[in-house]
């Protein structure tokens, strides 16, 4: 035993390895490896004595044992008995060595070299063996001549390359230094493991049912698919000259396959296609294609090596535009222009207005701080110092120096975002033209630029500039300046002199004619920066990134042949505006660093294993929360718990407790389990859906084990070996414990939703539901604990529910939030339950509630119906009950007391609405009132006094008269009332139309009438807070329908219904795969609701429109701005 063990060097610490012949791999222990030697999505199939298999990931470390020496692939667990068990995979010439060595030293031979050199090999008529997947290249030494092969060893095949050459006559022979890459990759699965693999593989089920059906002669599809030797094929059965058949790969092996056909030297990481092509004549399995373009999009090499190429640039955002000369100027350097002039200077200090395009420049010697200070305040006590300056990051403008300087003048100064000079675009578009001019002047006056500089200057700023219309001259001086174009023309035509004109005069001329340049100028730059952004954003699309995502960085200067153009990946750990970003590059010198969104690609990861914890709901608002189904209140399980009506008398409260107190087990914190029921889920013939997950941190996957502990303990879920697999999503909750912010679990089903039939059980029309409430005079709800885990799952469905973690495969035994078909199934099961109590109860879903118009009534029918909770082996959250109300809020309608009124908040948005002060708000509530103007008799005329305020004519901040102020109130009341707002109709379709602007968020339900015209049942509409006014507007316009959903949810729960919106990309919120957890998140919380989302255009969208900008007309300033 003595002699396998070995003493080796790991990552040059030396450590004591166990040769083991049953091995195919070498095996190290975690202590060994660094985190930056893991291979990223590699893992490796270990199968130990006891035939158990276990993934385990593999890692790049540095080996030294034997004739091994360099860089090798390993694989790494925690569970073997020493630090290193070295494997098969090593090369066998490397453990003869070893025992060569151990006998030498027993026979007290002081040392043999275990060395063949070519030049012995060449003697003894040997080829050179090189290792086995290994390339070689000879080793020159200094002083040493190297001869030409000569044509006999080149026909023998031992030489390699072109540049692997034999040593001439009298020189010492050439050492050969492996190099270390692996040509053929690691090694793969036997044809055994193979053959095990296709018969049990879940995702080829459909394959090998169809091969039965080939075996009977039934034909279908264009491919036919056989076993042939033990082994599954498929083929065309038309193939193509050259075609084979293909062999159908099972799950476990794809990854194996993939590596060959793309990360290998052999492969050469060639793009989708060409992989897809080399695969495509050889193996075969469902999706491929869709496999092959996510492995090669995630490849490492490949997204640092900028393969996969980027993503379009971001919108131009342009800065605002400033109507006061040197208000804000751009500051920057030019040079070094070599040579130095004669009086030595080598740099241009570049001064640019951004109201006038004025420039100034200084030449300079060197661009210390102190130097570029001085030239500085030399311009600025001429033209005055400015408000803002813009520059970029170089160390004289971010000095200590300079930022005193700033701050003693009052200057806010900003820096450019590094390596994106289009911040500072005006100063280097100018930089560009003062260069080209020094390069056309005369050779014999290039040495002398700084002398002729004023010239060129006075060049730039006399010619007219695209941007503002006018010569810098015009507009900071008020009138041109005499040139030498002037003072030819003026010669030629022997012009008199002018008159002469008052002082006074000249003044008030040159002032308005000043304030007449600076107006026109403003709005040709602001017409001009619309062009530009028209043109530019053509091709740009908004990219967006989240705290936590990894990402690659552009390298800042031109890459040599060989280097990677991204370097990465690195962690994002904030938004700093709509197109910038903190990441965090782990370097001493610059740890943290903005980067522009034009410079970063996300990094594609290969994991295969993840729980994925969604943002924070305190940067979520209002978002619709998932069910907290493992609460903890001791309340809940207690009847006095249950919330008794302030208009009881005492009596009254204590007739309530004798009677709830017959029924102790029924107000519970653990789920009942009814016997009346369970939930099925019928997917048909469909394959099982297997989502992949992500990585999460040590702390994500304690929360996970926590919950999943809980609900093992309660029995909702057991261990399963189902094919199923669907993602584990965790949620903030909105209250905290001990000041930690606590996790919800939820699982999101959205595949298995997709191949499930839609169970077609009735749910009651809610405006029935709500007449019978509205008479009585005592009312009484009822909230079940968790009611959806009080119903089993039937036992074929179980495995459908099955989700992972980093601990194993679970699935529930209850039913779970967000199955498709879980609010058909209550509702079947609420209705067995009251079966023969409707008269005095009633249930919506989840709604359950008595009425009784007596309160003796009230305290008999209570009595029942707790029973037929209890007989159904429910239970009840007391904490959510409330006893003999008068009035309750029913399905969005107050009712009780011989009255069904609909909830304030449904015109509310309305009734706020407060008069208009400008154009834009005008328009505004003219858009949401035109568009049901059909409902309003005499709609023209009552408007015509508002329309007036919206012509071009009349000025932006609108004169409000009394016969403005009548209109407006009689709209309002108008669109509030009949027959613009209509009762719900819950036998029709209902139409959510959403929108969100930069300030807040506006829904309208409407119902088509008889006509098709849509008419509204209810408006709603939210101020964005902000944090939220800082979202992307896919974001916005996502929270505006999950926030609308929240609210009209007793119109919608249980029925089909449309959204519209007016954001085409929102059609793929539902398909969306977890890119932005904020999103995914309130996707989620969807689940439960059946609703498609149609894009509407934007111009048939006014109403909804019109809602979400009414608090965007409370911000503008009193300018009015449109």
């Amino acid at each position: 035993m003595q002699k396998y063990r070995q003493q080796l060097f790991i990552n040059g610490t030396s450590v004591e390895g166990l040769r083991d012949t049953g091995a195919s791999v070498t095996m190290v222990t975690e202590k060994l490896v660094s985190p930056g030697q893991y291979l990223t999505g590699k893992t490796y199939t270990v199968t130990n004595a006891d035939n158990q298999t276990k993934a385990h990931p593999m890692a790049m470390v540095t080996l030294e044992w034997g004739g091994v020496n360099g860089l090798k692939q390993v694989v790494v667990s925690s569970n073997i008995p020493v630090d290193c068990l070295l494997g098969n995979d090593l090369e066998s010439s490397a453990w003869a060595e070893v025992e060569l060595k151990t006998h030498a030293a027993m026979l007290g031979i002081p040392e043999l070299v275990c060395v063949k050199t070519r030049a012995q090999c060449k003697t003894q008529g040997e080829k050179v063996e090189l290792e086995s997947g290994k390339m070689a290249q000879p080793t020159k030494r200094k002083g040493k001549s190297v001869g030409r092969p000569t044509a006999t060893q080149s026909e023998k095949g031992n030489l390699s390359s072109q540049e692997e050459v034999l040593p001439s006559e009298g020189t010492e022979p050439l050492e050969l230094e492996p190099y270390q890459v692996e040509l053929l990759g690691p090694g793969g699965p036997s044809r055994e493991e193979l053959c095990k693999g296709q018969e049990t593989c879940p995702s080829l089920e459909g394959l090998r049912q169809q091969a039965a059906e080939e075996s009977k002669g039934k034909k279908n599809g264009t491919h036919r698919v056989y076993w042939e030797d033990g082994l599954l094929y498929t083929e065309a059965r038309d193939p193509k000259p050259g075609a084979t058949r293909r062999v159908v790969v099972p799950q476990s092996f794809r990854e194996f396959i993939l590596t060959l056909a793309h990360d290998i030297p052999l492969a050469g990481h060639l793009g989708q296609t060409k992989t897809w092509e080399r695969l495509v004549n050889h193996f075969y399995w469902p999706n491929m294609s869709q496999k092959v373009k996510k492995f090669c999009l995630s490849c490492p090499t490949c997204q640092s090596s900028g393969k996969t190429g980027g993503h379009p640039k971001a919108p131009l955002i342009p800065l605002p535009v400033v109507g006061v000369p040197f208000e804000r100027v751009g500051v920057d350097i030019v040079g070094p222009l070599e040579p130095p002039t004669a009086s030595g200077n080598l740099y241009i200090l570049v001064v640019v207005d951004h109201a006038t395009r004025y420039p100034e420049a200084i030449p300079l010697r060197s661009t210390t701080a102190p130097a570029v200070a001085k030239a500085l305040i030399g311009i600025f006590t001429r033209v005055g110092f400015p408000k803002e300056v813009v520059s970029d990051r170089g160390t004289n403008f971010m000095s200590a120096y300079l930022k005193h300087m700033w701050n003693e003048c009052g200057v806010t100064y900003k820096f450019t975002t590094p390596y994106h000079p289009q911040t500072n675009g005006l100063v280097e578009r100018f930089n560009k033209t003062l260069k080209g001019m020094i390069m056309g002047l005369p050779e014999k006056l290039k040495r002398r630029w700084d002398v002729l500089l004023p010239c060129l200057l006075f060049a730039y700023r006399e010619v007219p500039q695209k941007g503002v219309g006018f010569s810098p001259f015009e507009l900071l001086f008020g009138h041109p300046v005499r040139g030498p174009l002037a003072l030819v023309k003026e010669g030629w035509e022997r012009s008199l002199h002018e008159p002469k004109q008052d002082i006074v005069d000249y003044v008030l001329g040159l002032r308005s004619r000043m304030a007449e340049y600076m107006e026109k100028a403003t709005k040709n730059l602001e017409a001009s920066q619309q062009l530009q952004i028209f043109w530019y954003d053509q091709k740009a699309a908004m990219v967006e990134f989240q705290p936590g995502q990894k990402v690659w960085v552009l390298e800042p200067v031109a890459p040599r042949a060989l280097k990677d153009k991204w370097s990465g990946p690195y962690p994002v750990l904030e938004r700093k505006s709509q197109v910038t970003y903190l990441v965090d590059l782990g370097t001493s010198r610059s740890p943290k660093r903005v980067i522009h969104v034009n410079r970063l690609k996300l990094f594609h990861d290969r994991a295969d294993v993840n729980l994925l914890m969604v943002t924070d709901e305190d940067q979520e608002a209002e978002s619709e929360p998932l069910p907290d189904l493992l609460s903890s209140d001791p309340k809940d399980g207690s009847v006095d718990g249950v919330i008794y009506s302030d208009t009881l008398s005492g009596q009254q409260q204590a007739d309530c407790r004798r009677v709830l107190q017959q029924f102790p087990e029924l107000f519970s914190l653990t789920p009942g389990q009814t016997h009346l029921c369970t939930h099925d889920v019928d997917t048909g013939d469909s394959m099982p859906v297997k989502n992949k997950i992500f990585r999460q941190s040590d702390h994500v996957k304690e929360s996970i084990k926590v919950e999943v502990h809980k609900m093992l303990e309660l029995g909702v879920i057991e261990r399963s070996d189902s094919p199923w697999a669907s993602p584990v999503v965790l949620v903030p909750k909105p209250h905290t414990k001990d000041g930690k912010k606590e996790m919800r679990f939820c699982v999101d089903y959205r595949g298995p939703n997709s191949v499930t039939k839609t169970d077609a059980h009735p749910i009651p029309r809610a405006d029935e539901l709500i007449d019978k409430l509205g008479a009585a005079k005592f009312l009484s709800t009822f909230d079940l604990t968790a009611g959806y885990w009080q119903i089993k799952m039937a036992p074929g469905a179980k495995e459908k529910t099955a989700f992972s973690t980093p601990d194993g495969h679970y699935q529930f035994t209850v039913m779970p939030f967000g199955l498709k078909n879980a609010p058909a199934t209550f509702q079947r099961l609420v209705n067995q339950v009251l079966a023969g109590l409707e008269s005095f109860s009633t249930a919506y879903l989840d709604d359950i509630a008595v009425f009784s118009s007596t309160w003796q009534d009230h305290l008999v029918h209570l009595k029942k119906v707790l029973k037929a909770l209890q007989s159904a082996g429910l239970s009840i959250k007391a904490s959510k009950c409330q006893i003999g109300q008068g009035t309750v809020v029913y399905l969005g309608h107050l009712v009780g007391g011989g009255q069904v009124q609909p909830l304030q908040p449904k015109i509310q948005t309305i009734l706020d609405w407060v008069a208009p002060k400008t154009q834009t708000q005008v328009r505004a509530f003219l858009g949401l009132t035109g568009y049901y103007r059909r409902f309003v008799k005499g709609y023209g005329s009552i408007v015509t006094a508002l329309t007036e305020l919206t012509s071009k004519k009349m000025p932006k901040k609108v004169n409000w008269t009394v016969e403005c102020q009548q209109a407006f109130d009689t709209l309002k009341q108008a669109m509030c009332s009949a027959p613009v707002l209509k009762a719900p109709d819950y036998s029709k379709q209902f139409i959510v139309q959403t929108d969100a602007s930069e300030h807040g968020i506006g829904a309208v339900l409407t119902q088509t009438n008889d006509d098709g015209l849509d008419q509204p049942v209810a408006f709603i509409s939210r101020r964005l807070l902000p944090r939220e006014q800082r979202w992307s507007a896919i974001e916005r316009e996502a929270f505006a329908v999950v926030w609308s959903l929240k609210k009209l949810r007793p119109y919608l729960f249980g029925t089909h219904f449309l959204v519209q919106t007016d954001h085409r990309p929102l059609k793929w919120l539902m398909q969306m795969k977890g890119e932005n957890p904020k999103l995914l998140r309130w996707s989620i919380s969807l689940q439960g609701m059946d609703f498609i989302v149609e894009h509407r255009p934007g111009t048939a969208h006014a109403n909804a429109d019109g809602l979400s900008r009414f608090f965007h007309l409370e911000n503008e300033d009193s300018l009015g701005k449109g």
